[in-house]
């Protein structure tokens, strides 16, 4: 059932997006049955790199007003750094945005 699909097959789309489904409802349920320690540690960490990258986007922008504006490349790149989360942030956006893809409701 959650196996990935062989070399060479394509997977029914209906099937791929019951499977994404249901990876998303076991992701919130898990959460909903975390104990204090976890809905702590994970709200802790979601606001760190929210402000994070608020900081690092706003310490770009007054650079780029004051100095002009970097090579694109080297902007993509501080856009992409201050975007980076943790792995934890990274699963969970991952999950919700296969969801909202597909018609899903965002988490």
């Amino acid at each position: 059932l959650g196996e990935p699909v062989p070399a060479g097959v394509t997977a029914d789309p209906l099937a791929l997006a019951f499977l994404r489904r249901q990876r998303r409802l076991e992701e919130q349920s898990r959460r909903r049955e975390a104990g204090l320690g976890q809905r702590l540690q994970r709200f802790l960490t979601k606001k760190f790199y929210l402000f994070r990258r608020s900081a690092l986007m706003t310490l770009i922008a007054l650079r780029n007003l004051a100095l002009g504006r970097p090579p694109l490349a080297q902007l993509a790149q501080e856009v992409a750094y201050a975007n980076q989360r943790g792995q934890e942030e990274e699963a969970a956006a991952q999950l919700g945005s296969s969801g909202e893809a597909q018609g899903g409701a965002p988490e």
